[in-house]
């Protein structure tokens, strides 16, 4: 069974099929040019379609409701149209609780890395896609490739929300052609510590040095 729903971008509007599929709305804000979406639930597949303008948002958050949870992974294709008058040499993709907090391990939600069956993540336009799928953090970064002004990028992968709860109901995407890869809190803590240590070492030489030459 096959839904095609066009999204007013004038206003996010709060609304559900008769089958009670899930429903998809730009947050405020995002000032896309088009946004629609596609869902087929007789292969557990969603399009989803975007125009991005000169006006969009440097970060679209998309937001999930009526999700049918605890069910099997589902694939998303994402055909994304570059509109801003530049070219994008990357992309990204990170999942986000109800709070707009980063999806953590024990959440239920995630983009399938143990989905039944595992959804590919590829792309038409970028070869290299890094996963940071730690503790704290679902995200995906799509890179090595570049979408020109004018074309449409398309990408796929899988998306799991297998529990109903605070966190996870609802859930939001968010997508940017700016976000990087960004360490996770504790790499930051080894990066800071590693800076500090060596910030101490060069003092420390110095000191030794100076006081040879006195």
């Amino acid at each position: 069974m096959i839904f095609k729903i066009v999204v007013p971008l004038v206003a996010s509007l709060a609304f559900a099929s008769a089958s009670n599929a899930v429903v998809i709305t730009p947050e405020p804000g995002s000032n896309l040019i088009d946004f629609s979406f596609l869902v087929d639930q007789d292969s557990r597949t969603i399009d989803i379609y975007e125009t991005f303008g000169p006006d969009t948002a440097s970060q679209i958050i998309l937001r999930f409701e009526d999700w049918a949870f605890g069910a099997r992974s589902w694939t998303i294709n994402k055909y994304v149209t570059n509109q801003t008058g530049g070219d994008w040499n990357s992309f990204s993709h990170e999942l986000l609780q109800s709070d707009k907090s980063g999806s953590v391990d024990d959440d239920g939600l995630s983009f399938a890395q143990f989905g039944i069956p595992m959804r590919p993540r590829q792309s038409d336009a970028f070869a290299n896609v890094t996963a940071d799928e730690n503790a704290a953090r679902d995200y995906l970064f799509f890179d090595d490739g570049v979408v020109l002004n004018g074309q449409t990028a398309w990408f796929s992968f899988g998306l799991t929300a297998r529990r109903d709860t605070q966190q996870t109901n609802v859930f939001f995407l968010r997508q940017s052609e700016f976000l990087d890869v960004v360490p996770e809190p504790a790499t930051w803590a080894m990066l800071l510590t590693g800076f500090g240590m060596v910030g101490f070492s060069l003092r420390r030489r110095r000191m030794v040095l100076t006081s040879v030459s006195a």
